[in-house]
């Protein structure tokens, strides 16, 4: 009988190929390192991911419930959601600016490295992205039936325009080593909520 794989295990295989992927890229990322990086042999490595774009792709299905918990979850649950979106750029800011503006974001990385390469990464890179955006507009969408927000606020495109935002900071950031564009680009994201607010919640 085949033992059965211990989560504990696999979740650590993912953390170690998540940051060396980071690091590297796709392409110049190996099996032996983050076999290595793991404490164990690449052929068990290979027993729990059978090759290395079945381990990155994993590794994006992780990252997709990473972002649920920590990039739209503090939105959903926060009385005021332009100050969490405003707080998500903040946070971006407070991390990039203690890593030297390096690695930028795992899914948009892949995205450039692999969505002309592959169909299979270019379709989950794209999946993270609209699970991202879709969470952000169920919560958008949610304020907006409670009288938070004016009803012509465009919920789906507003998310996805949150998204373009944070992901070009994340890009100008890294390029320019220069960590405070996240709080000037976060200043306008949340304009783009506010102006939306109802009149009795600007007063």
């Amino acid at each position: 009988m085949a033992r059965k794989a211990d989560p504990a295990v696999r979740e650590r295989i993912l953390q170690e190929a998540e940051h060396i992927i980071h690091l590297k890229g796709y392409n110049h990322a190996c099996l032996d390192e983050i076999a290595e990086a793991c404490g164990m042999t690449k052929g068990n490595l290979i027993h729990h991911y059978g090759s290395k774009s079945e381990l990155a792709l994993a590794v994006l299905d992780y990252k997709i419930k990473e972002f649920q918990s920590r990039k739209v979850e503090p939105v959903c649950a926060q009385a005021v959601p332009e100050d969490a979106v405003a707080e998500m750029f903040a946070a971006a800011g407070r991390l990039f600016d203690g890593n030297g503006c390096k690695a930028g974001c795992f899914v948009g990385n892949i995205a450039l490295e692999m969505s002309d390469l592959d169909e299979t990464f270019r379709l989950k890179v794209a999946g993270f992205f609209d699970e991202w955006a879709a969470g952000l507009s169920a919560c958008l969408e949610r304020c907006k039936a409670k009288g938070y927000f004016r009803p012509e606020l465009d919920a789906r495109a507003t998310a996805e325009s949150i998204v373009a935002l944070y992901e070009g900071a994340m890009m100008l950031a890294r390029s320019r080593r220069d960590a405070t564009v996240f709080s000037r680009v976060g200043k306008v994201a949340k304009q783009i909520l506010v102006q939306h607010k109802t009149v009795k919640q600007e007063a």
